[in-house]
């Protein structure tokens, strides 16, 4: 009925007709003759259903990949070629109806949100910000041929900090960051590094697990110069480099 693949587990009904968890949760009756859902399992067909190499469900958007039973599901959950949406608008809660796969974003983002964009220079991007606009501070950076996004928020007199990875988690953690918010005359400043997340994570949770920076409010007050500006740089490291 979900013109899907017919995966394990796979019952029977009282005719003998198979059918799929997925859609008997869906059905009070067989699809086909209409006859009672039976609790017997096809183990038979059950096994040679586990042998075959199933295609990506995203294969027409381009995903030519094939996996068995037990890793089409994680494959899926993962595929470049899933239709995401736009970063800014999942990041900022903005209106942007674009879809695309993930190898299509950095043109849709150059394209629709080139004032937000940045390209990287090798040894860190140098901001300025108001104290007061750092919550809302936005910029796509682009480096190592991949995009991130730094995300602020404070909380309890404390900035937290995340830079995301755009793409997925496996991905993410080949990258780290390192952020440094300085004095203009670099006799003060705060240092500290963590792995990039991906922006398929809720970025509260990522809070509330603590894998993020922390900047004490107090503490960057000292740091601010005469007109509020903070200053900060941001470098993207590969792990291992």
């Amino acid at each position: 009925m979900c013109t899907d693949y017919l995966r394990p587990p796979i019952t029977l009904c009282a005719n003998g007709h198979n059918i799929c968890s997925i859609c008997k949760s869906k059905m009070r009756h067989c699809p086909t003759c209409r006859k009672k859902f039976l609790k017997t399992r096809n183990l038979s067909l059950e096994d040679i259903a586990r042998q075959v190499m199933y295609p990506c469900k995203y294969r027409s958007h381009g995903c030519t990949e094939t996996f068995n039973h037990d890793m089409i599901v994680v494959h899926q959950a993962k595929c470049l070629y899933s239709p995401q949406v736009c970063p800014v608008a999942k990041m900022e809660n903005r209106n942007c109806g674009w879809t695309g796969n993930y190898n299509d974003i950095k043109e849709h983002l150059e394209e629709k949100h080139f004032e937000k964009f940045w390209s990287y220079v090798k040894g860190g991007n140098q901001f300025f910000c108001r104290l007061t606009d750092l919550v809302g501070f936005s910029a796509f950076i682009f480096a190592h041929n991949e995009i991130f996004f730094p995300s602020f928020l404070k909380k309890n007199n404390i900035f937290h900090v995340v830079v995301f990875y755009i793409g997925s988690a496996e991905n993410a953690a080949k990258f780290k960051y390192k952020m440094e918010f300085v004095k203009k005359d670099d006799t003060e400043g705060v240092t500290f590094m963590y792995l990039t997340r991906s922006f398929d994570e809720n970025l509260r949770d990522i809070y509330r697990s603590g894998n993020c920076g922390k900047l004490h409010y107090d503490v960057a007050i000292r740091l601010k110069d005469e007109e509020g500006d903070l200053m900060f740089k941001l470098e993207i490291i590969k792990v291992g480099t």
